[in-house]
This record gives C-alpha cells, structure tokens and sequence, in this order.
C-alpha cells in the first residue's frame, strides 16, 4: 500500500530544505506500506489564493463575530498566517478526497522520531479516522493526565473518566489536544472537515478540536512520533504577544472573556463519553 505523506512548506524558506533531506533520505520502511513523502506548497499571503478573493468566501469578521471561538477567552480577528495555515490544511483535506486513500499531514518545522514509520502503520491498520502524531498537551498539564504530564509518553492514564489509550497507543481524552503539526487522516475525516469548513471562524488546530462541529473523534498517538526541530517557532495563535497591530481585535466584553464556561466542559464530556462507548471493544 502506497501512503503520500505531505509536507506542509512555503516556497523559499529555510525548513524547505529541511523537509527535501527526508524526502531524499526517507526513514525505513520494513513493511508492506510505502511512505511517499512530497511537498505541498503551503499558502500564505501573497499567494493567489489571497489575490484571486478565494480567502473572502471562506473568512469575513461579521462571520468571524458569531463563532464560539471569537466570543471565548481568546476571540480576536485571524490574522493572514493563521488564514493561509487553514487553507492549506483545507487544500490538502480536498487532496485527501480527490485521492480517496488516506495520507498524512506534516508542518515543515517537524523531525521524525524513530517510531514514526510504525505509528503511520498502526493509524492504516486501525479503525480511527483523524490521529495526531503530535499534540500539545501544555493546557491540561496537570496530575488529572497522565500523558499531559508525560509529554505524550507510553504511560497508562490512571482517571478512565477523563482518558484512555485505545489499541495499546490511541490516546482519547476529554480534555483539549491541539496542533496541526503532523495528523493521519482518511478521506471520511476529511470530508467531514471540509463540510464543516464552510467559513474560516477559527484557527485550524482549535478547528479540529471542536468535535461536537464535524463529529470526528481526535485521538493521539503515544508516544508521539514527531518532535519540534530547529525551525520551528512559537505559533502567533498561542502568543498574544505576537499579535500586531491592528490585527489584534477583540469581540468580546471582559465578562464574557474570563467567564467559565461549564457548557463548553459539559459538551467535551459528552462527546468523551460518546466515542468512549463507541470505542469500547479496543480498550
């Protein structure tokens, strides 16, 4: 079985190079499946994406306005790198459909950990749809995870009724995991992401943690099977500091900013709940 792995990378930046190393010295492939590593030219703000007004069907403010994530803690405008970030995840979802075979994502700023050929096996040969082969669990990191306060490590979850590992490496859980940095994904995740993709209202990563939007199950692989290298930088989605400019604009009053919102805590517990009994002949 042939499996394209695609990289992430804008056009004439350093980790361009970066990601042609692996794709001239791929990892070692012992089995049946054949990683195809290729580069998928990432789409920024001077792309013709933006120049041909694709961006203005997909994100507006006044649409922007009426998302959760706009009215939340951290609800402001998107700013163009995080707009460009999202269309190309989105690109490469059609890709993934157009293909009709599942394929993995990697951000250009990855390096791959010698378990990396085998978790890609273990995502072919299980039942999920949607997998992180990274995640970022520094929001929960607290003694109520196991694996936040592991890093992502082999360890076993000791509360059941916030996670568990599924099929021995398949980490489930109630709380939060976001990045987009490296994900395994089938044609019926990526329908489900493009249907509910119909306007821009968030940055992808929060995207695709809202599973009560598209109904996929997120799950992680563990241990984790890519790490952060050299190139890579702090993200401006976690870094308010980054946000310039008027492109920093608030939609929401105070209040409503640092209010808790038990609804969105309950709402993430009943989808835990859900794809736990779903999945439950795998623990």
């Amino acid at each position: 079985m042939l499996l394209p792995v695609y990289f992430v990378s804008l056009k004439d930046h350093p980790r361009r190079a970066h990601c042609q190393s692996i794709i001239d010295n791929p990892p070692a492939q012992k089995g049946d499946l054949k990683l195809q590593f290729q580069i998928f030219d990432a789409i920024d703000k001077h792309s013709d994406y933006f120049k041909s007004g694709l961006i203005e069907n997909s994100y507006s403010p006044e649409w922007l306005k009426e998302s959760e994530w706009s009215k939340g803690m951290h609800g402001r405008e998107l700013l163009p790198e995080e707009l460009g970030c999202y269309a190309s995840h989105y690109m490469l979802w059609l890709k993934c459909i157009e293909l009709n075979r599942p394929i993995v994502i990697l951000e250009d700023d990855v390096v791959l950990k010698p378990n990396f050929y085998e978790s890609v096996v273990h995502c072919v040969q299980s039942p999920f749809d949607f997998v992180r082969l990274f995640g970022s669990f520094w929001r929960f990191r607290t003694n109520k995870s196991a694996i936040a306060h592991m890093g992502g490590s082999q360890v076993l979850p000791t509360d059941p009724k916030v996670e568990v590992i599924l099929k021995e490496h398949f980490y489930l859980s109630f709380f939060e995991v976001l990045s987009t940095a490296a994900y395994y994904l089938t044609p019926k995740a990526a329908k489900a992401f493009v249907s509910a993709s119909l306007h821009f209202n968030e940055p992808v990563d929060v995207f695709l943690a809202l599973v009560h939007t598209h109904k996929i199950p997120n799950l992680t692989y563990i241990p984790i099977s890519v790490e952060f290298g050299k190139y890579h930088t702090i993200s401006t989605m976690d870094d308010p500091t980054d946000l310039r400019g008027s492109s920093y604009k608030p939609s929401v009053r105070f209040f409503t900013r640092f209010l808790p919102s038990v609804f969105f805590t309950a709402r993430r517990y009943y989808y835990y709940r859900l794809f736990l009994k779903r999945y439950a002949h795998l623990r």
